[in-house]
């Protein structure tokens, strides 16, 4: 009995508090709240319960590809001394958790309405966060696919869904789609560069073990400089579309300055006098961790309040994108690419 109250302990606690769980798939607010500011002409209620099931729809696709990828992993995770939960749950009931979230995934998106190219959308996700683990295609373990794929998956799902399922201006899609594919291929890019020893140890054919280290950090240090330019111009963008939200343009324009220059100071300064570095704080330049810190985890509860102001459902989606917003902010103190 014990025993398995420790296994769920453990898993509610990646689930709900660590970076592997739910907080992984909280690239999805940005999307969701600008399109939710644009002004979008539905019914507010379908809106705000549309939403809703927006948000489990991603969380249930989210946590089925991390799932399908620690049960594919486990023997190299177990030589690396990586605990995972799902690994102890024998199968089959292990093996049928992420079928179970998938199944709720689409379910829940049949709930809000969506049309065949909002599940063609959501299929696509799926198929490639199946394909990116699973044999004989494991887009893991193909150089440069499986950062395409693995960025390509996140970007469907966090961006061409809502898109489908919402139809606001079109030029929201490609901007959106950019930012967040270029800011998931950083991410892969930064942990296939932490595993590198480890990866190269197990004969993982991860991109960067056939590239190099050398080749895989030169590229990582030139998509940077590209997502850099692109998150600056999004942001541009926000403020720009503000103007139909005049009172707060100067405070939001504040705020985004506020949060790129605190990152700045704790990485460049207090991280170092404290002793609170990480290898994130470490490998990846402050201007780009201030960036998509305000554009991903800052700027949507700010959007959502605005939002709540004149519709009172919305502080519900506020204040469960300002609890994502906290989970990010205190696992970046903490954060560790190689658990």
């Amino acid at each position: 009995m014990a025993k398995k109250r420790s296994l769920v302990i453990d898993a509610l606690a990646q689930v709900l508090i660590k970076t592997r769980g739910i907080l992984k798939m909280s690239q999805v607010w940005l999307p969701l709240s600008l399109i939710l500011i644009a002004g979008i002409r539905i019914d507010p209620h379908a809106q705000f319960f549309n939403s809703l099931y927006l948000l489990l729809a991603v969380m249930c696709k989210g946590l089925s590809s991390i799932l399908i990828n620690d049960l594919t992993d486990r023997e190299i995770d177990r030589r690396a001394g990586k605990e995972r939960w799902i690994t102890s749950i024998p199968s089959p009931a292990g093996v049928m958790i992420p079928v179970l979230l998938l199944a709720a995934g689409f379910f829940v998106l049949n709930k809000a309405g969506g049309d065949i190219f909002v599940f063609a959308s959501f299929t696509a996700t799926v198929l490639l966060g199946i394909l990116y683990s699973l044999r004989p295609v494991r887009f893991k373990e193909r150089g440069i696919w499986g950062i395409l794929a693995y960025s390509l998956s996140a970007a469907v799902l966090n961006v061409l869904v809502p898109w489908a399922l919402f139809r606001p201006a079109f030029l929201l899609l490609p901007l959106l789609f950019f930012v967040v594919f270029g800011d998931k291929l950083i991410q892969i890019l930064f942990h296939q560069i932490a595993d590198f020893d480890s990866d190269s140890a197990e004969r993982v054919k991860s991109f960067a073990v056939t590239a190099g280290r050398g080749r895989a950090d030169r590229i990582l240090r030139s998509v940077l400089k590209t997502v850099m330019a692109v998150d600056t111009v999004l942001l541009f963008y926000i403020l720009f579309e503000m103007k139909e939200h005049p009172r707060f343009l100067g405070l939001l324009g504040l705020i985004c300055l506020l949060g790129v220059a605190a990152t700045g100071l704790y990485v460049r300064i207090f991280s170092k006098k404290f002793k609170t570095s990480t290898e994130l704080t470490e490998r990846l330049p402050w201007a780009y961790l201030g960036l998509s810190y305000v554009l991903f985890y800052l700027l949507p509860p700010l959007l959502l309040f605005i939002l709540a102001l004149s519709d009172p459902k919305m502080w519900i989606l506020a204040a469960l994108s300002t609890l994502s917003l906290l989970g990010v902010s205190i696992n970046f103190f903490f954060y560790d690419p190689k658990k």
